[in-house]
């Protein structure tokens, strides 16, 4: 058990090296750039410029983070994508929450369930790119399909989560898991 989580820590902690602190900085003054702009009677009529920044800053980090460092252990490869992504959906929930200066800003649950439906969105794309690409027409497909995919479950989970996007989104991430494992056949 030991060797797994250190391996998953090492590919981290080199994808955070790889991206710099570049992706941050850009995230972070997204972000303040955002809540400055925001005028308080854009909430009013369901306009949340924070939240939809925070969402775009972390997709921007999330792709940078996963496109970094290419090498990765083919045991552990969607363990550490799928960390990465729950990391940057934690980090761009409570980023979203501390700048944000509004009268009624949302809870912290709130926050941490629009994290959860980041999480959600963008696991599918993390998935495949786990796996080893090749020179093959067929995984470029398969990551621009994943690509796509997320930004449709994001838009569908940012302004309306029922039943029929949360089936959606686990059969997005069940067909990218047994992309990456391999079960859909090798290409």
């Amino acid at each position: 058990m030991h060797v797994p989580l250190r391996l998953i820590r090492l590919v981290v902690l080199a994808r955070l090296r790889s991206a710099g602190w570049a992706p941050w900085l850009l995230a972070l003054g997204w972000l303040l750039f955002a809540s400055l702009q925001e005028p308080l009677l854009f909430r009013r009529y369901g306009i949340y410029l924070v939240e939809d920044a925070a969402w775009t800053a972390g997709l921007v980090v999330l792709v940078v983070l996963l496109l970094s460092e290419r090498r990765l252990p083919r045991r552990y490869g969607a363990a550490c994508n799928l960390l990465i992504v729950a990391a940057v959906a934690v980090l761009q929930a409570l980023g979203g929450y501390l700048v944000d200066r509004s009268a009624w800003p949302p809870s912290v649950a709130d926050r941490l369930l629009d994290g959860l439906g980041f999480f959600v969105a963008w696991s599918p794309l993390a998935l495949t790119l786990s796996r080893n690409m090749g020179d093959g027409l067929l995984p470029k497909l398969m990551v621009l399909c994943a690509l796509m995919m997320g930004s449709m479950l994001a838009v569908a989970l940012r302004s309306s989560p029922d039943s029929f996007v949360i089936i959606s989104s686990v059969c997005a991430f069940s067909a990218a898991a047994c992309w990456s494992c391999g079960v859909a056949g090798k290409p």
